[in-house]
């Protein structure tokens, strides 16, 4: 069998938001694709550039085990691959420029080489998958003839019969001790679904597209505690698009993880967090974060995000896991086409009143193959940002990008000032001098949105 070198392209250096973030996870789909390869009996290596400055340095592991193959499989779950970043995307080509000047054969992956296929190939890439790479890239390895753009082939469903992720392919104790350093404990990416059934229209699916499909929970309680049982693993972040959708699944996992629950971080929907039994069992079962989407305080631009969801589910959900010491983080998006100025002080009102533990702010952000994409493009400026959350506003919007920066500095005072608790601790007075200074700025912000409403009207 020919020599085989798999690698993925992201780089954390070059996208600094996420460097100073300090939250690095291994490149999943990379490693369950090792997993696999490995299973099928290739000889193979694994190339990890997370914490690699130059793209350049590829050529040395090229050098070294002078692979007849190459595959770059871009990590569909992680989230700042799915942005397609520009920086993330030069990285792809020099790395198969690299491959291609030592004779190998290339095969690239990954969402934005599913938006973008055209692009790596005239890269140089031989082999170009579009959507879920599994199969193809399996049928590859096996000499099967593949060239050029690959269309989409049937996901899988039978997620069962995926191998665990080859962790030990990567520098693991590297990861390990980038998350102790900056937050004290270690937390690991674990999948237990692909996909997602919802229809919001800004969410790009290039993967896996509207579909959905769930592990078994016995087959994800046991990755969990190879985790922690084998690497020392302190919490787990579910990388789903949406965690637990089936509430009977919910309920296998927290009676298969037990007495003793691993800590874990997820993302879900308000929607589904509407029954106070449910938001036990997530407690329950380990759960110490949940992430939701709630975009927009104004019921208005949900409706037009096709959200199907209210802000009375927010308040409902966010007092549910409040009442069961489960910490929220909200997503806010801000810029969404026909939202105003009066929308984004809705979205500064339902965070003061909420009082959610964490906040994350972007722009709308149109990626192709949505319908919100569909409804910009003749509007566009950019296509995609450098790096993971640039915020820069890439099409005509309502406001100018000075408007939606003042917003989002306005929105991050109000959540600083109601997070804000008395503490003598060195942690508590840097919180309160960020708390002084959120308070000094919180008028200018309130002030710049005005100026600009008055020069929109």
């Amino acid at each position: 069998m020919a020599r085989v070198l798999l690698a993925h392209n992201y780089h954390l250096p070059l996208d600094p938001r996420e460097a100073r973030a300090g939250k690095p996870y291994p490149p999943l789909g990379t490693l369950v694709s090792a997993a696999m390869a490995e299973r099928a009996g290739h000889d193979l290596a694994v190339y990890d550039p997370m914490f690699t400055p130059s793209v350049e340095t590829f050529a040395s592991s090229l050098d070294g085990h002078r692979p007849e193959r190459v595959a770059i499989l871009a990590d569909p779950h992680a989230v700042a691959q799915k942005m397609c970043l520009t920086s993330m995307r030069d990285a792809a080509f020099t790395m198969i420029r690299l491959a291609k000047e030592r004779g190998a054969t290339v095969l690239v992956a990954g969402p934005d080489t599913s938006d973008r296929p055209e692009m790596y190939q005239s890269a140089g890439a031989d082999v170009v998958v579009v959507g879920e790479h599994d199969t193809p890239l399996l049928a590859w390895l096996d000499g099967a003839p593949l060239a050029g753009i690959l269309p989409r082939t049937p996901v899988m469903t039978n997620l069962e019969a995926l191998p665990f992720p080859a962790w030990d392919r990567v520098d693991m104790p590297a990861y390990a001790q980038r998350w102790r350093a900056k937050h004290g404990a270690w937390e690991v990416n674990v999948s237990t679904a692909r996909g997602c059934p919802y229809r919001c229209n800004w969410c790009a699916k290039p993967t896996w597209g509207r579909t959905y499909h769930v592990r078994p929970a016995e087959h994800v309680v046991a990755e969990v505690r190879a985790l922690v049982s084998r690497h020392g693993v302190d919490q787990i972040w579910f990388t789903d698009d949406i965690f637990g959708i089936k509430p009977s699944w919910l309920a296998a996992y927290r009676k298969c993880i037990g007495d003793t629950p691993v800590p874990y971080r997820c993302l879900t929907r308000v929607d589904l967090l509407q029954d106070a039994a449910y938001v036990a069992d997530l407690a329950a079962s380990g759960c110490r974060e949940v992430w939701v989407g709630v975009e927009s305080g104004a019921q208005h631009v949900l409706d037009a995000m096709d959200k199907d969801c209210t802000v009375e589910e927010m308040r409902r959900a966010s007092g549910l896991l409040r009442d069961h010491g489960i910490r929220r983080g909200f997503f806010l998006q801000l810029g969404y086409p026909g939202e105003t100025v009066q929308d984004v002080l809705a979205t500064a009102r339902l965070i003061r009143e909420l009082g959610p533990e964490e906040i994350g702010i972007t722009v709308s952000y149109p990626l192709p193959g949505t319908p919100f994409h569909d409804r910009v493009k003749d509007q566009l400026r950019a296509t995609n940002w450098e790096a993971a959350m640039d915020n820069e506003v890439l099409f005509a919007s309502e406001y100018p990008q000075a408007f939606y920066d003042a917003a989002r500095e306005l929105i991050r005072s109000e959540h600083a000032l109601i997070r804000f608790e008395p503490d003598v601790s060195r942690a508590g007075a840097r919180r309160a001098a960020g708390a002084m200074y959120h308070l000094c700025r919180w008028p200018l912000q309130r002030a710049k949105l005005a100026i600009h409403a008055r020069r929109h009207a």
